[in-house]
């Protein structure tokens, strides 16, 4: 039995060797890709700021257009002001 202990501390220190090789090589693999993978997620999140710069700025003008559009009363046709309900335009009519 104890050779069978034996049998399987070796096992384990072998299956623990190739796990911290294949570690140092997925570390070392790592290393060498990250800067590529790096630059890939700045680009991306450069060109998503620009395309939300640019929906903001759509959204301000939109906005604006709106804001002026209501507050400048409606003409009506002849450039008269438009006639306000239940007033004449006749004193003591």
């Amino acid at each position: 039995m104890a050779e069978q202990s034996g049998d399987q501390q070796s096992r384990l220190q072998e299956y623990q060797e190739r796990f911290e090789k294949l570690m140092a090589a997925t570390r070392e693999e790592f290393g060498r890709q990250a800067p590529e993978v790096l630059d890939k997620l700045a680009a991306t999140a450069k060109n998503m700021g620009q395309r939300l710069d640019e929906m903001a700025s759509e959204a301000r003008r939109t906005r604006a257009e709106k804001e002026v559009a209501t507050s400048q009363p409606a003409a009506e046709p002849g450039g008269e002001p438009p006639k306000t309900s239940g007033e004449s335009g006749t004193p003591g009519a």
